[in-house]
């Protein structure tokens, strides 16, 4: 994706030879998120579709990654880690969220521990892409915990076999708000000690 994203850069510059590097490097790294999540969610459509869970796919990937969106999170080093660590974790969502029959009480914990962890980490970025402005770490928390509010209100409405993917779903991207935490200050320590 990278070398993808490179070529597609250079092709760019060649016909744009007056933007910055600082316009360029912009460029490339969004063409390198984009070339990579949708590479990523057309393979997981095709993984998914053939074991027919297509719709459960959909509805888990919206309740992960719309939140995840503002919230931030935990992020692979590289393309191929990031692709199966997101497939066990869109695979265990849909399988934990179809097959476990939440109880109302086990429902309102998860969405309690949900909150809490929202409410401590969010937002969490990437060393490569820091929040600076405390004011904008500040909207993304709330936007984040708006986000939050609404699908839950959803995953009351929708089936209970939706309604049980949609509660994983926003608790297991709630639980890699610590873990992106923890990862980004031993990548910081790591660098600032080199």
């Amino acid at each position: 994706m990278e070398r993808l994203a490179q070529n597609l850069t250079n092709l760019i510059h060649c016909n744009k030879p007056e933007l910055s590097d600082l316009e360029i490097k912009k460029i490339k790294f969004g063409l390198e998120c984009f070339l990579g999540e949708t590479s990523k969610f057309l393979l997981y459509l095709m993984i998914f579709g053939f074991f027919s869970l297509t719709k459960e796919f959909l509805l888990a990937t919206v309740f992960f990654c719309v939140p995840r969106t503002y919230a931030g999170g935990f992020h692979a080093d590289t393309y191929w880690s990031c692709f199966f660590t997101s497939l066990a974790i869109l695979s265990s969502i849909i399988v934990i969220g179809s097959n476990v029959v939440f109880v109302l009480d086990m429902k309102y914990i998860l969405i309690l521990l949900t909150f809490i962890l929202v409410w401590i980490y969010a937002p969490v970025d990437h060393p490569n892409k820091p929040i600076i402005s405390e004011q904008r770490r500040k909207n993304l928390k709330y936007v984040s915990l708006a986000i939050v509010t609404l699908f839950t209100g959803i995953s009351f409405v929708v089936s209970v076999e939706y309604g049980g993917i949609a509660t994983v779903a926003l608790f297991v991207e709630a639980l890699s708000l610590p873990i992106g935490e923890f990862a980004k200050r031993r990548y910081t320590n790591e660098t600032t000690n080199r």
